[in-house]
């Protein structure tokens, strides 16, 4: 009996027996190591390296990418934000997210943010670029805000050897006996079998919560978003010093909003990439393609081609992006 007892978990392992495991206890290393990839891009005083490692992962191995963004003292940076869960980075999965800010002596700044990520096959895969946002307010002169992408990483996942999964099995499955301990054979699989049937009804259960936590997410995003729409009507239309930021505030509250609601995460694409991959999504009809496109290109004439609407244009740009969010919201089942 003591015997069939030890057998057991060998045989559940081999049939699939699934653990839950919870992403956001992914933890990164505190320091990459020395054979991490690294590639830094600079636009003026802003230096962004992104650093990969390990180097050469096995499949099922952690993944982890680091971004580390160096500005001096009067430049502000808006970088990518990626939450643990359903979300993917290119086509790795995000499993934990940790960030850091360190101030330094000559007033400037280190952003850290780490991403630990989940490949989702073996093969030649790629960290795509990553998109960031830099406004540099030194000097009496208004600058606009700049983009900043840095390079992609290409890397190689590793399949896992399937000698090496047999060699741990062996040893386990090579002490079965015809006798184990007076129990026969039937019993034992009767439990295996019973056990598979606990394993796949604990699947569906799993998928069922993770669709409740989607929905979640998909109301939320409508609750946040119109929340901070609110506030930035209540601050009131700006005027032509500040109408930068504030498109650039109302951009983000709207692309937040998409990607949280239709799960696009892509902090990485330009507004025109973005605008491709969310025009996609078949739950948008052509109205609400339209609008948002020529949302965003308002957005972005203002941002970066130096356009000043006067208070009326602003309200009703805002006006349309709070319309927009109201009509693509989560709707009620009847």
């Amino acid at each position: 009996m003591k015997r069939a007892l030890l057998v057991l978990p060998v045989l559940l392992a081999a049939c699939g027996g699934h653990a839950a495991v919870d992403d956001t206890g992914v933890t990164a290393p505190v320091e990459p190591p020395k054979d991490a990839i690294a590639k830094t891009t600079e636009n003026g005083p802003v230096k962004a390296t992104v650093k990969v490692w390990p180097s050469k992962p096995t499949l099922g191995e952690t993944i982890y990418v680091r971004l580390e963004v160096d500005a001096p003292a009067g430049v502000s940076i808006d970088a990518p934000f990626q939450e643990a869960g359903d979300q993917r980075l290119g086509r790795f999965r995000v499993v934990g997210f940790t960030k850091d800010t360190h101030r330094k002596t000559d007033g400037g700044q280190l952003t850290e943010q780490t991403y630990s990520l989940e490949a989702p096959a073996s093969g030649r895969h790629r960290i795509p670029p990553l998109r960031l946002e830099m406004l540099d307010a030194r000097g009496a002169e208004k600058r606009k805000p700049q983009e900043l992408l840095t390079d992609e990483v290409p890397l190689e996942v590793t399949p896992i050897k399937s000698e090496t999964a047999n060699a741990e099995l062996a040893p386990a499955l090579g002490a079965l006996d015809p006798d184990v301990g007076g129990i026969g054979w039937i019993a034992i699989l009767g439990i295996v079998s019973g056990v598979a049937v606990l394993g796949s009804g604990s699947v569906l259960v799993f998928r069922g919560l993770r669709a409740r936590r989607r929905i979640a997410q998909q109301r939320s995003a409508y609750d946040e978003a119109v929340a901070q729409l609110h506030e930035l009507e209540v601050r009131g239309a700006p005027d032509a010093e500040a109408a930068d930021a504030w498109f650039v505030e109302l951009s983000a509250i709207v692309r937040r909003y998409l990607e949280r609601r239709y799960d696009i995460r892509a902090p990485e694409l330009t507004t025109e990439e973005f605008l491709l991959v969310a025009t996609a999504r078949p739950e948008l009809n052509a109205e609400h393609r339209s609008l948002l496109t020529q949302f965003l290109e308002r957005c972005d004439r203002v941002k970066f081609a130096g356009y000043r609407p006067d208070a009326e244009e602003s309200v009703a740009t805002l006006a349309a992006a709070r319309g927009f969010v109201e009509d693509t919201r989560l709707q009620e089942a009847a």
